[in-house]
C-alpha cells in the first residue's frame, strides 16, 4: 500500500513539474486603453518615477516591461549615486524601448 502511494505520488510530481519553458522573443500588443513600455537600464536597479510618481525599482518589472495609460508622459530614472535621466513619451498602442545608461556622479 505504501509504495502505490509513493509511486502514485511520484507520477503526480513528474506530470506537474513536466512544463516546457519556451522564451518569446516579441511582446504582446499592449491592451487597447493602455501602451507599453520596456526599460533597459545600467545600472538595472535604477527607480523609475512615471509623471514625478514612484513606480518601484526596474528589476521588479518583468523584462522591464511597464503599462501605463495612453497619453503624454514623463519618465524618469534615478538612483543614488547616478545623475538622473528624463525622458518624455506619448503612451498608445505599441510598445516603446528605451535603453539608459546612468552617468555616475563626479564627487
Amino acid at each position: 500500500m505504501k509504495r502505490t502511494a509513493l509511486i502514485g505520488l511520484a507520477l503526480v510530481a513528474s506530470a506537474c513539474g513536466g512544463g516546457v519553458v519556451q522564451r518569446v522573443g516579441d511582446l504582446p500588443p499592449p491592451p487597447p486603453d493602455a501602451g507599453l513600455i520596456q526599460i533597459v537600464c545600467d545600472p538595472p536597479d535604477a527607480d523609475v518615477y512615471i509623471d514625478g510618481h514612484y513606480r518601484g525599482q526596474l528589476g521588479g518589472y518583468r523584462e522591464g516591461v511597464i503599462r501605463l495609460p495612453r497619453g503624454h508622459r514623463r519618465l524618469s530614472l534615478q538612483k543614488p549615486g547616478f545623475y538622473a535621466w528624463y525622458g518624455e513619451l506619448d503612451a498608445a498602442d505599441t510598445t516603446l524601448r528605451f535603453e539608459v545608461r546612468l552617468v555616475r556622479e563626479v564627487r
